[in-house]
């Protein structure tokens, strides 16, 4: 009988330490509470509005190593689309692949976050560091290969910018439930040190033909409200025609290579590039003013889940130094500016 009380004292005890919760005498102090701070950053990567477009912005930029100057595929390169190595005279090679190769393991973001006097509204700036190397494959070409005889990796720093702004709904004990995001700025990226650039995007035009017309002079002061509303952001049907437009400043002789990039989601299944092409050049003496343009068409991605309707990318205008590509020793030196849009089916 003894014995038995025991079992029931021991059970009993123990039943009592696991309903308290008491292990070695210390006091669970709950969950750790969740700052404005913590709350703004984590919406600018998770909700869609935002995200998609932030996320769209790296994968529009990154070629996955070479490709031919342009170019419209899936984002994995194919046997067909890989360069054969072979030995070929000097004096016939020339530039015939090159793209960025972006260490995606090194990849650093960063969040600055500014909270109004008023605690009313805040502001995210949103800042990746992108370290890579630029991929330029020297050969030639023939009617139906392309040959590399060798490959020129430049290493790059490219910094790329974007602000979010937010404002105020409620004052609860959640933060999450308290911000809301109502407009987003275009995107900037230039490489490091920007010193090293000859030249600056002067201004970018987006005109959806036969409709609208809009000219930008500085990404991070331009924004583009969410939602419907005058001045959001700009929402093509699948097949309209849009012709995007660019000023560039140089002191360089040699005119830049500008590429236009477009309709490249935050999956990176996707990607795909093609030649603006310079249509004026004024000026001289080591002062330059180029403008290129070109037309894409609006559509959604090949593989699109079923019930989706809309998809949002960004517009990138991507404007590399002549001698990025065409001169060995030189460094990479590139600007671009993105407009985000959203394509309806």
């Amino acid at each position: 009988m003894m014995k038995l009380q025991m079992v029931v004292a021991v059970l009993f005890a123990s039943i009592v330490v696991v309903l308290s919760g008491c292990s070695t005498g210390t006091v669970d102090p709950g969950p750790v509470p969740i700052t404005d701070q913590q709350a703004l950053q984590s919406a600018v990567t998770s909700i869609d509005s935002v995200a998609d477009f932030s996320a769209s912005d790296e994968m529009t930029i990154d070629d996955n190593g070479m490709r031919s100057s342009e170019y419209d595929g899936l984002a994995k390169i194919d046997a067909n689309d890989l360069a054969s190595v072979s030995a070929v005279f000097a004096d016939s090679v020339y530039p015939v692949k090159w793209g960025r190769h972006i260490f995606w393991h090194q990849v650093t973001r960063k969040y600055d976050i500014v909270i109004s006097p008023g605690d009313s509204s805040a502001l995210v700036t949103i800042t990746k560091i992108l370290p890579g190397e630029f991929w330029v494959g020297i050969g030639f070409k023939t009617a139906d290969t392309v040959v590399v005889d060798t490959i020129i990796k430049k290493p790059f720093t490219q910094i790329v910018k974007r602000k979010v702004r937010f404002i105020r709904i409620a004052r609860t004990g959640n933060p999450f439930r308290n911000w809301v995001p109502v407009a987003i700025s275009m995107v900037l990226g230039e490489t490091r040190p920007d010193s090293l650039n000859h030249f600056s995007i002067a201004s970018l035009e987006v005109e959806r033909i036969g409709h609208s017309d809009t000219t930008f002079t500085d990404p991070l002061q331009t924004w583009f409200r969410l939602g419907l509303f005058r001045g959001s952001i700009p929402r093509f049907a699948v097949g309209d025609s849009i012709r995007v437009r660019v000023t560039v400043t140089s002191s360089d002789d040699s005119a830049e290579i500008s590429h236009l990039r477009f309709g490249i989601a935050g999956d990176g299944g996707e990607r795909r590039r093609t030649v603006m092409r310079l249509v004026s050049t004024s000026g001289g003496g080591g002062s330059f003013t180029r403008v290129y343009e070109r037309i894409f068409v609006a559509r959604l991605p090949r593989f699109l889940p079923i019930g989706v309707l809309a998809a949002r990318f960004n517009a990138v205008v991507d404007v590399l130094s002549y001698g990025s590509i065409y001169v060995n020793d030189a460094p990479f030196m590139n600007e671009f500016w993105g407009v985000p849009y959203i394509v309806v089916r």
